[in-house]
């Protein structure tokens, strides 16, 4: 019961402060306002949106969670993607509060365990789930642009043998190459011609991406363009030094494919061995939920299952 009562708390306490949000000031009369204190107005409003959220976002460090949400590509605010998280947050507590519901009551030691291990689970899921989609889609953007970045150096290249600045260079990749390295060098290019070094553009797009490739490339191309020298020739030597890290890695994913090959059947195994008795005689299958012994042989074997499962993917974790 004290259960539910937290989780209601944390849900009214969440539509609370949506509701506040959403409740500004109201706008003033459209006759005698200048479109000049109209657009401040508007963008005082934009940044005030999530105030409390933003405040408490500037005490800890958000640094990880807004770089990531550029290099993934979302154009959004830290703030803003913490009240989804928040949100998101509130809504798996309610649905795990009916599978707590259903647990046995807290007689035993090992109804207890069973318990707070399901409730960690569900509190952790429901907290860290969508930081982890955040975190698998700028890695999965990441990788799309350090494939791409080999043939954007190598367009840069023949650009530069063919009379072209470093900037043209850079806008022609822009408008040849596909989403989404496009748009970075477009993104570039619009810096560099609102007044903004080469240098620095470059910088920044390295920051965005947050990627050692993307790092090497700029330092390298920075150095070159402040001192001089053949700047294509590095170019091409830079493109090459990424393409054998790309072969390279292409090469580690085919030798352990046998491994994560036999993981994956070592993972499903138990799964579609359940599934087979469940169809083949269903009773038998049945004494594994219904009686106390089933229920704590099906817990051993999640958790055996679990630790299986990070074993197999720290053995084939080359990069960590």
């Amino acid at each position: 019961m004290n259960l539910q009562l937290i989780i209601g708390a944390v849900v009214l306490i969440n539509i609370v402060g949506l509701i506040a949000v959403r409740m500004r000031k109201p706008a003033a009369n459209a006759s005698g306002v200048s479109v000049e204190s109209a657009q401040a107005a508007i963008g005082r409003n934009k940044t005030e949106r999530f105030v409390i959220v933003e405040r408490l976002m500037r005490r800890r460090k958000s640094g990880k969670l807004a770089r990531n949400l550029v290099t993934a590509g979302l154009m959004i605010k830290p703030a803003e993607f913490m009240m989804v998280n928040l949100f998101s947050f509130a809504i798996t507590l309610v649905l795990g509060s009916f599978i707590l519901r259903r647990m046995p009551a807290l007689d035993t030691f090992l109804n207890a365990l069973k318990f707070f291990g399901a409730a960690f689970v569900i509190f952790y899921l429901a907290w860290k789930g969508p930081q982890m989609v955040l975190q698998f889609l700028a890695d999965k953007r990441r990788r799309t642009l350090e494939v791409q970045l080999a043939d954007a150096l190598a367009i840069i290249s023949s650009g530069l043998k063919g009379g072209y600045s470093f900037a043209q260079g850079l806008s022609m990749a822009g408008d040849q190459l596909p989403p989404p390295i496009n748009g970075e060098f477009q993104r570039v290019m619009r810096l560099i011609q609102l007044g903004l070094e080469t240098s620095r553009a470059l910088e920044q797009m390295a920051e965005r991406i947050n990627s050692y490739d993307f790092d090497m490339t700029v330092s390298a191309t920075n150095i070159q363009l402040s001192s001089g020298g053949n700047l294509s020739k590095l170019l091409e030597t830079i493109a090459e030094t990424i393409r054998d890290r790309i072969r390279l890695r292409r090469d580690i994913d085919a030798l352990t494919a046998q491994g994560r090959m036999s993981g994956g059947i070592l993972i499903a195994l138990p799964i579609g061995i359940g599934v087979m008795l469940s169809l083949i005689n269903p009773e038998y299958f049945g004494l594994l939920f219904s009686t106390a012994l089933g229920n704590n042989l099906v817990l051993l074997a999640v958790i055996q299952q679990l630790i299986g499962i990070y074993w197999i993917k720290k053995l084939l974790d080359f990069d960590n």
